[in-house]
Formats: structure tokens, C-alpha cells, sequence
């Protein structure tokens, strides 16, 4: 995805009909703006880097009061989607989408419903095995080259570093992109940040280091092959016995509550525009 600096273009009038249809209340208002913001943004072809209009322009764009427009700016960077860059030649800058915003919010209304981690492992259950079906069918050269690296990578690592846990979540983060559904790549993304930030502290032993390369390297031949069948197949015996393990090793885990923390960025790729 290309980076530009290049401010976009909006038309600096807007019609009677769009001031009037902003439902009653300050922050409906705000909202309604924040979803047309992403509209132009989206129509505009706008790219990471961009930034937004002059503040008075939007004004003028979307008819609402400057408290309003702030307002909705302000919930656009808690999402991710814009920031906002301070001082002189400022304002906001479309921003990269980030696995940890999605992160954030899904930690967030899962602690409000005191979620454990078992719900967390029962999802990676329901989707791994698709998601490695799915990079079979769709992972580009450039896919299967990094996870040929992460894999790489682990060979020359002990469990006794932090670099293990790190790269194998790695692993899994650039297999889930490579399924070819960005929901998909969030979601796994996501799992491990929010995993990461909570200091679970899952550690394995070199028996189990062994077995997950292997592992690996089958899962990795079935999608070098494009054999969905197979992947799903190697993808589901990795997650029924990793599973196992880790509650075996630590059975606390299933039972620990989700909470909203800080999440940390994942070394995970670009997350992929839709061209128009």
C-alpha cells in the first residue's frame, strides 16, 4: 500500500438535505459525521498518509458546529482510522488499520461480560482449520515465502527465549492474512494481542518445540501443495493437540477473565486496502 502526503480534495459546500437529516443530539451528530468522513475518505481513494481537509473545509462539508466535528475526528482516532498529528501543518492523517484497535474493543466488551480464555481457545478451534484451508487455496508467493522465513526462524530458537512465543504468533498471524479474509487476519491478530498483553506466559517445553515444527512444516507443505483438505486436516490435529497442552500445562489459563489492557502491536503484515 502506498504511503502519499497529498492532502484530499472534498467539495466545500454541502446540501440543505445532509445538514438535515443529522439526527437530534450532539453526539448522533458526531457520529453521523464520523461515518461520512469514512465515506469520502473511501470515495476519495484516500491512502495512509493522507491528510484530511482544513478543519474550516469540513466545516463548511458537513455543517456542524466545530465542537461536532471535533467530536468526530476524536472517535475516528480511538478507532484507528485516522490521527491526529499535532502542530503547525497538523490534523488529522489517515491512518493504517491496526490489529490492536480491534484488539482493544474486543478486550474491552469481553471483560464487560467476564469472557475467560477458554472462549478465546474455542474460537481459534472454530477458525483455524478454515483459515488454513483457506491459505491453501489463496496464500500469494510472497505468503508462503514469509511463512517458509517465521518457520525458518523458529528452527534456530529455544523455548527457554521470548523470541519463540513471539515468532510462533507470528507464524500464525501471517498464516491468518494469508487465508485472503482480512476478518479472518484481524481476529487471529487480535487473539494474540489481547493473549500478549495479558501476560498469560505461556511457555512450552523442547519436546513440544519439536512437535510444533513439524507440525509447521506439514501445514506449510499441504499450502506450498494448495491442498485445502490437507491443511484443514494438519491444522485441526495441531490445534486439538496444542490445546490439550496448554491446558494440561497450565490449567488456570482456561479460567483466567479477558481484560482491557494496552495491547501490544504484533509484527503481523500490511493490513490490505480494497481497491476501488
Amino acid at each position: 500500500m502506498k504511503t502519499k502526503n497529498a492532502g484530499i480534495r472534498m467539495k466545500a459546500s454541502v446540501s440543505v438535505s445532509r445538514v438535515g437529516r443529522f439526527p437530534k443530539g450532539s453526539g448522533k451528530r458526531a457520529l453521523t459525521v464520523a461515518r461520512q468522513i469514512v465515506e469520502d475518505i473511501e470515495q476519495q481513494g484516500a491512502e495512509v498518509g493522507d491528510r484530511l481537509p482544513p478543519e474550516q473545509e469540513m466545516l463548511l462539508r458537513y455543517g456542524v458546529a466545530r465542537a461536532t466535528l471535533r467530536e468526530a475526528l476524536r472517535f475516528l482516532e480511538l478507532q484507528g482510522i485516522i490521527f491526529l498529528r499535532p502542530g503547525p501543518g497538523g490534523g488529522p492523517v489517515v491512518q493504517e488499520p491496526r490489529p490492536k484497535d480491534f484488539a482493544s474493543t474486543m478486550a474491552l466488551l469481553l471483560q464487560f461480560l467476564g469472557t475467560t480464555f477458554r472462549s478465546l481457545i474455542e474460537v481459534r478451534q472454530a477458525v483455524g482449520p478454515t483459515m488454513a484451508a483457506l491459505a491453501a487455496e489463496r496464500a500469494s508467493d510472497e505468503d508462503i515465502d514469509k511463512l517458509n522465513t517465521s518457520l525458518a526462524t523458529l528452527k534456530t530458537l529455544s523455548v527457554s527465549c521470548d523470541s519463540y512465543a513471539e515468532e510462533n504468533r507470528r507464524f500464525h498471524d501471517v498464516l491468518a492474512w494469508a487465508s485472503g479474509n482480512p476478518l479472518i487476519g484481524f481476529l487471529i491478530s487480535s487473539l494474540h494481542n489481547i493473549t500478549n498483553a495479558s501476560e498469560v506466559g505461556i511457555t512450552y517445553t523442547e519436546g513440544e518445540r519439536d512437535y510444533q515444527i513439524k507440525a509447521y512444516g506439514r501445514l506449510l507443505k499441504a499450502i506450498e501443495d494448495r491442498n485445502p483438505d490437507l491443511a484443514f486436516t494438519e491444522m485441526s490435529r495441531f490445534i486439538s493437540r496444542s490445546d490439550k497442552y496448554l491446558e494440561s500445562r497450565d490449567p488456570d489459563i482456561m479460567s483466567k477473565i479477558v481484560r482491557w489492557q494496552d495491547v501490544d502491536d504484533l509484527s503481523v503484515p500490511r493490513v490490505p486496502r480494497r481497491k476501488r
